[in-house]
Order: C-alpha cells, then sequence, then structure tokens
C-alpha cells in the first residue's frame, strides 16, 4: 500500500491544529480558573475596602487609608485601586440626613500559561464595590404636621373614649399643624362643644386640618377653619409610635434651696417648695403634682414619666420649655410605652384656673391627656402626642406648630454594601 506525500502532509497539519486546539482548551481551562479565581478575590477585596472606608468615614476617619490597606492585604496595590466619592441621593440616608456613597473600583490583571499560544498573554479584571455611610442626624419630627396626635387605633364608646375631642365652653385654637387620629373609628372624632378654629401658620403656608385613618364621619360642631384651612382628610396611614426610648438619668435630683437639679427622683415631684427646675433631665419615678397656687419654671428640661400620672391644677403656673440641643433636643415631656392608662390609670391631666405655657413635645402615647377646668395652655409652640386628646370646661387652648422646636428621633449613622 502507498501513502500519497500530499495526504502525508495533511494529516500533520490536521494534527498540529489539533495540539493547538488542545492548548487552547487547557488555555481555557487552566487560564480561565485563574482569571476567575483573581476575579473573585479582586471582588471580594472591593467589597471589604468599600464597607471598610464606610466606616471609617462615619468614624471621621481617613477612609483612602482604609480602603488601601484592605487592597494591599489582598495583593494589590495602590496603583490597581480607584476611589470616587458622591453624595448620596436627597433622603436616601433619610428626611435631612446627609450620607456619602464611596465606590472602589481594582483593576488586576494577570499572565497566561497556555492561552498564549493562541495569542492571549493577559487577562484583566476590573471589579468595583460602592458602599453607603449616613451621617448621624435627626429623622424630622414625629407625626410631622400634627400638632396633636392621638395614637389609639381601636374603637370608641363615648366623647371621653374618642381619640379627639372638645366638649364644654372650651376655646380651641391651633395655627399650622393637623388634629390627627390613628383610629378608623369615625366615632373617635367628638368636637361636641366649645370651639375650635384652625388656622394657617403665622409665618408660613401650613394649614390646620382634620387628619383621620378613618373612611369618613365625626362629629363637628363649632369647628371653624380659617385661611382655607380645616379640611377633614380621611383614610390615612401613619406609622407605629417610637419605641421605648431608653432614658436614664444619673445621679439623683436634689433640692438646694427652691431650685431642684436634674436626676433620678422618687416620690411626688416636685418636693415642696421647688420653683425653679435646672436644665437637665429629670427621670420621675411617681407623681407630678402641682395645686394650690404652685409655680414652676424650667428652660431646657426633659421630664420623664416613668410611673405615675401628670396632674395639675388649683391656679398653678407652670412654664416649662424642652432641650434646644442634644439627643432629647424638643422633648419635653417623655411617658414611655411601659406607662400606660391600661395598667394604672395614669393620665396627663391638666386641671383647674392654673395656666401653662410649655415648648416642646409632649410624648405620652400609651397616656390620655385631659384638660379641663377655665386654665390655659398659654400659646406656645406645642406638639401632643398622646393615647387620646380632649378637653373639658371653659378652659383656652392656643397651640403653634414649630417642626423646629419639636422632637426628632437621633438617626445614629450607619453603614451599608449597596452594590
Amino acid at each position: 500500500m502507498f501513502i500519497k506525500t500530499s495526504e502525508r502532509g495533511q494529516a500533520l497539519i490536521l494534527i498540529t491544529f489539533a495540539i493547538i486546539g488542545l492548548i487552547g482548551l487547557t488555555g481555557l481551562t487552566v487560564d480561565g480558573g485563574m482569571a476567575y479565581s483573581d476575579r473573585r478575590n479582586a471582588q471580594n477585596a472591593a467589597d471589604s475596602a468599600a464597607f471598610a472606608a464606610a466606616r471609617a468615614k462615619i468614624r471621621e476617619e481617613n477612609y483612602q487609608n482604609a480602603i488601601y490597606a484592605i487592597a494591599n492585604m489582598n495583593g494589590y496595590p495602590n496603583s490597581a485601586v480607584a476611589i470616587a466619592e458622591a453624595p448620596a441621593g436627597a433622603n436616601i440616608c433619610g428626611d435631612g440626613i446627609t450620607g456619602t456613597e464611596i465606590t472602589v473600583t481594582i483593576t488586576s490583571s494577570i499572565d497566561t500559561s497556555f492561552a498564549s499560544v493562541v495569542g492571549v498573554q493577559h487577562v484583566t479584571n476590573v471589579v468595583s464595590a460602592t458602599s453607603r455611610a449616613c451621617d448621624i442626624g435627626a429623622s424630622g419630627p414625629l407625626y410631622a404636621g400634627s400638632a396633636v396626635f392621638s395614637t389609639k387605633t381601636g374603637a370608641c364608646n363615648g366623647a371621653n373614649s374618642s381619640n379627639l375631642y372638645v366638649n364644654g365652653s372650651g376655646h380651641l385654637q391651633v395655627w399650622g399643624g393637623d388634629l390627627a387620629s390613628a383610629s378608623a373609628d369615625p366615632s373617635c372624632l367628638n368636637f361636641q362643644g366649645g370651639e375650635t378654629q384652625l388656622k394657617k401658620q403665622e409665618s408660613g403656608t401650613e394649614c390646620a386640618d382634620i387628619v383621620t385613618a378613618a373612611s369618613s364621619g365625626g362629629t363637628f360642631n363649632n369647628v371653624k377653619g380659617e385661611d382655607g384651612c380645616g379640611a377633614k382628610i380621611y383614610n390615612q396611614t401613619f406609622a407605629d409610635p417610637p419605641a421605648n426610648l431608653n432614658i436614664t438619668c444619673s445621679g439623683t435630683a436634689t433640692k438646694t434651696g427652691e431650685s431642684m437639679s436634674p436626676g433620678n427622683f422618687t416620690g411626688t415631684f416636685p418636693p415642696a417648695g421647688v420653683k425653679t427646675l435646672e436644665s437637665g433631665t429629670y427621670c420621675l419615678n411617681g407623681d407630678f403634682r402641682l395645686n394650690n397656687n404652685e409655680k414652676l419654671t424650667g428652660n431646657g428640661v426633659t421630664i420623664v414619666l416613668n410611673t405615675g400620672t401628670l396632674k395639675w391644677n388649683g391656679s398653678s403656673e407652670i412654664k416649662l420649655s424642652a432641650p434646644t440641643e442634644g439627643a432629647y433636643k424638643g422633648l419635653l415631656i417623655y411617658a414611655p410605652p411601659t406607662n400606660s392608662h391600661a395598667t394604672g390609670n395614669n393620665e396627663i391631666n391638666i386641671d383647674g384656673n392654673g395656666n401653662a405655657k410649655l415648648t416642646g413635645t409632649v410624648l405620652a402615647q400609651n397616656l390620655p391627656c385631659y384638660f379641663a377646668g377655665s386654665g390655659q395652655i398659654q400659646k406656645a409652640k406645642l406638639q401632643f402626642i398622646c393615647y387620646t386628646w380632649g378637653m373639658n370646661g371653659n378652659g383656652q387652648g392656643e397651640i403653634v406648630y414649630d417642626s423646629s422646636v419639636f422632637y426628632s428621633p437621633i438617626v445614629m449613622p450607619n453603614v451599608s454594601l449597596i452594590k
């Protein structure tokens, strides 16, 4: 049998191409595996570096150094790392809270072993990761836009169990803030007597309206809107009341002459003869009572009503304002969720013919707030968040909504890996 020379040459060519193909496949397997492994390593390094950068950012440390340190630990020099910074989008971190997004890009080039035979000398991986660092800030006032907010969500039975009510011959005026009810029961809106005037902000355009989770209904005798205000806004949803703020005090509140220093106090507060509260936080385990022409003044104070009730009556005169800075800025009176009318018949009750001028937020989500007699809530920047809220008798109430002086929960700085 004779084999032609041309056939032998063709076979050699085919064998050569087959060998090249096998080397290419080997290169794809070996070099491709190396490239994939390097890409995963680079991506892990970028993720870790971006997260470390965000942590360094909220700690006010040099976040570039944190990025380079992580990259170097994973075998990537500074020259292989690119860093980009941009502000977080509006309201991504929360209303009015600023943030920064940091993108780390790692470029890695590895030499091939077998793929070079087919002309592929290098494989380049480019990976990136982005983190977000949100700064510390305030989330905005609780139940923004509400001067009075009733947290009760259940049904009502009778006028005095209503979420919001005005009876007798009292006179309520509200500027720029809503009267809001979380209950879907329309009978929880019970304005049977007196007069309620809902007005526009004195230095703005926001109206005082009535806002409710109910779909319709309510009793609104003598509810008057001015300047286009006083609308009834139905079918609204509301956030749950805040969790326990767990406010604590250090030391013991101490009386010196007619003054009281902040701290913990057990018993009926304030002790006899105290007329002035020094600035600070007072953690009370007992009732807060004033009567019989007693007077009390305090600026920059937060009253924490851990247990007991608040009752001011007689001809007492009270002037209290919340702190203007710090973690509890704007928080005047706080009753934690554990202080509940359901378990102790406690309440916030301003009665008699006294006068109260209060500035800040009263946060008593499980206590009813009740105003009776012929006393007066003097015109002040004030927000109530109570289980229920109502007026009886022939007293006067003047409430001005101004979110700048109300309590806004502090949002702690946080970090996240977003892509």
